[in-house]
């Protein structure tokens, strides 16, 4: 067996599907395995699970951490939407500092093509971050029960 790094975060925010459509509440909760913590830089594999308004389904995808920001790309099966594949990434800047580091704009997709746009952003402290969303385990344990 194998010990890792899991980052476990939950962003939040909203997400909009197709012009003219409302923004409905959407948040996705994800657990993140390195077996190699060291590489910074390559993407690591989550699971988790994801809310759109009321429906809440699981989602799988990768989170790329960059000198600029992380890079998020999520693929759920929403039971009204179909498949969709969300992407984005945190852009960090002096200027808005606590907002380049907490937000992230995201681009729904569905069948390749562009569908909706989101925004989501890390609501917790950002002091206890580090604490809370970083622990040390196997990889048999990295991907528990929602």
């Amino acid at each position: 067996m194998s010990i890792g790094m899991v980052l476990e975060e939950t962003m939040s925010g909203w997400i909009k599907i197709q012009a003219g459509a409302s923004k409905q509440p959407f948040s996705f909760t994800i657990r993140a395995f390195s077996k190699n913590p060291l590489a910074v830089t390559a993407p690591r594999e989550f699971r988790g699970v994801a809310t759109i308004g009321t429906d809440t389904m699981p989602v799988r995808g990768s989170l790329t951490i960059l000198l600029t920001g992380p890079r998020y790309e999520l693929d759920l099966d929403h039971p009204e939407l179909g498949t969709l594949h969300i992407a984005g990434e945190k852009t960090y800047s002096l200027s808005g500092l606590l907002a380049s580091l907490t937000t992230c704009p995201l681009t729904v997709y569905r069948d390749g093509k562009v569908c909706g746009s989101a925004e989501v952003a890390y609501r917790d402290s950002m002091l206890s971050f580090p604490f809370k969303a970083i622990k040390f385990v196997g990889r048999d344990r990295a991907f528990g029960p929602y």
